[in-house]
């Protein structure tokens, strides 16, 4: 499979990951094949992409999840934040109306959907463990309207594998996960306006945007059955070890985040810490549409391991980036030097990843620099003496 930009979908072509829309209830399933109305719909909705199969190719990415658990846990989490918008009407959310929520979150009391949550987030566990090697692959696919219900799961997936990596026990990992799966749900309160605006935000609307980890946590402390440690994950994610976060410019020391999960007050807990880095590194690799362009998983871990023992913990950012491939099976690529010329623009997808020499994966090349279909053809970089690869933003 491989991802195409939504303009290089072509009627005819089958989707080869589902993917699930949120205001616009848009859902296609992998195997169903793209019309031209379908297509069309696509674009309207603010899908930028899609992953899609090609003659001649059978490289199929094996996510960290399966298609079916993953649109499961999307669901849930759209229900969930549907029922918190209903009863909160919150579109028009302002400093003084986030403040007088926050004073009386009443209303809010056990409305998540706690056994739900939990036992998908122990499905998602349950699989990640399963694997060998921990590695992160996430193949995920993010529309305008859907992006929150999958950034949750991203970032779930990711702080669980980076948990497993550290040796967290079963009920911290589960703390930890389900925690990472509701931080966000205090965005019920920044207007859609400031959440779709491109380019800086102003001084008021960056305040209202960054009440979200309080607002979150002001939801989950009034349900019964969630823990004081899965509600500070909301509250602490954004966060920094050095003073530089939000919303209450916590810091703490840069230690290995397993002793002492619940730190002395005013310190930021390991969970959040760990929460910290997944949603750094999946903002990264995929961003909120519109926001900023996607960075290739080997500049992500770049930015990661500047940041390192400075706003984010070094024991995590360690963890995380030696589950990272550099060119993660079914990244999208394009030849940038190679002994035969002709195929300098190429581009195809990687077919199998090199745990030995990260930038010298297996490739099947599928497109000539037009963008035209070639036969496809299969080249080793390992075996491959002069050829090089570039990560293709889509």
């Amino acid at each position: 499979m491989i991802k195409l930009s939504i303009d290089e979908i072509q009627p005819g072509m089958k989707i080869a990951r589902s993917v699930l829309g949120a205001n616009s209830g848009t859902q296609l399933t992998a195997g169903f094949v793209l019309d031209e109305a379908v297509i069309e719909r696509c674009k309207r909705v603010g899908m930028h992409s899609l992953w899609v199969h090609m003659e001649g190719e059978d490289v199929v990415p094996t996510g960290n999840i399966n298609d079916q658990l993953a649109l499961q846990a999307q669901q849930a989490w759209k229900d969930n934040m549907d029922m918190l918008q209903k009863i909160g009407e919150t579109q028009d959310s302002t400093l003084e109306s986030i403040t007088r929520f926050k004073s009386d979150p009443g209303r809010f009391k056990n409305i998540i959907a706690t056994e739900q949550m939990k036992s998908i987030v122990e499905k998602i566990i349950k699989s990640i463990l399963g694997q060998e090697p921990l590695v992160v692959n996430l193949a995920s696919m993010r529309t305008k309207d859907g992006f929150l219900h999958q950034h949750a799961l991203d970032v779930t997936i990711t702080a669980t594998l980076i948990a497993t990596r550290l040796r967290l026990n079963l009920h911290e990992i589960q703390e930890l996960a389900l925690g990472c799966f509701l931080m966000d749900l205090g965005m019920i309160m920044v207007p859609q306006s400031v959440f779709d605006k491109r380019g800086p935000l102003t001084l008021a609307e960056k305040h209202v945007l960054q009440e979200h980890p309080s607002v979150g946590f002001a939801i989950l402390r009034t349900n019964e059955g969630i823990s004081p440690n899965v509600s500070a994950v909301a509250y602490q994610h954004h966060e920094r070890l050095d003073g530089t976060g939000y919303p209450r410019e916590l810091k703490s020391e840069d230690k290995f985040p397993i002793k002492n999960l619940q730190t002395a007050s005013g310190a930021i807990i390991r969970y959040a810490q760990i929460a910290a880095v997944a949603d750094e590194y999946n903002a990264a690799v995929s961003p909120r549409p519109g926001s900023a362009a996607p960075t290739a998983p080997l500049q992500a871990m770049r930015t990661l391991i500047e940041r390192s023992g400075k706003s984010l913990n070094s024991h995590v950012v360690n963890a995380l980036i030696t589950m990272i491939p550099a060119f993660p099976v079914g990244t999208r690529i394009v030849v940038t030097k190679s002994s035969h010329s002709f195929l300098v623009g190429h581009m195809g997808v990687v077919a199998k990843d090199n745990p030995l020499v990260q930038e010298k994966p297996q490739i099947i090349l599928l497109m000539d620099k037009f963008k035209r279909k070639v036969k496809p053809v299969v080249f080793d970089l390992m075996h491959e003496k002069g050829m090089e690869i570039q990560f293709v933003v889509v």
